[in-house]
């Protein structure tokens, strides 16, 4: 063996995701380590992709599923698709990338399924939104009443500041008293802190 191929083959089983030839009957022609890895050496060269990655009897699309490996060989193109799969009792996210491989006379011979768990990115994006969402409720002009701080909603009615943030975002109040209110309001207290210093 050539060390390009021994070093193509040292690649293809030390990938990051899992890689699945297939052929055009659904019959997996070859897998890498992080294919035996994620699906724990459930599947043989032979057997079909959909009774690896979905445990099904027949083909994604005859389950109304999207099929990235029957799409790759219509169109002779590339393809992506995002599948829901369980992998030992637990749901993944998976992003599948399907690419066809062709032979001599330009017919696809085999197509090659990259899978990639994006669960976690998933997550991170749905955090991304609900943040992005808080930031918009609270950003432009809010509407204060300058003598009483009432916030004015956009029914028309006037709340309480703390009521418009705490219906708007996740903040808790607790209440203080400034040093300038607390000289007015209480004259006395605000003295005695001053003399000993607070």
């Amino acid at each position: 063996m050539k060390d390009c191929e021994k070093i193509g083959c040292n690649v293809y089983d030390n990938l990051s995701f899992a890689v699945i030839v297939i052929d055009k009957d659904y019959n997996i022609i070859s897998t890498n380590n992080k294919t035996d890895e994620i699906f724990k050496n459930k599947q043989e060269c032979g057997s079909k992709c959909y009774a690896l990655t979905h445990d099904e009897t027949k083909p994604c699309w005859e389950n109304g599923l999207e099929c990235p490996v029957q799409e790759s060989f219509e169109t002779k193109s590339a393809c992506q698709v995002v599948h829901k799969h369980m992998h030992g009792g637990k749901e993944v996210f998976e992003e599948i990338t399907a690419t066809p491989i062709f032979d001599e006379n330009n017919n696809i011979k085999y197509v090659v399924e990259e899978i990639r768990d994006i669960s976690k990115l998933l997550k991170l994006q749905t955090v991304v939104n609900h943040m992005k969402n808080e930031i918009e409720t609270l950003h432009g002009i809010i509407p204060i009443c300058s003598s009483c701080k009432k916030v004015r909603e956009d029914d028309g009615y006037w709340a309480q500041v703390e009521q418009y943030l705490s219906t708007r975002s996740d903040a808790k109040f607790s209440h203080s008293i400034c040093p300038d209110c607390l000289k007015e309001l209480y004259p006395e207290i605000a003295a005695k802190r001053a003399k000993e210093g607070k």
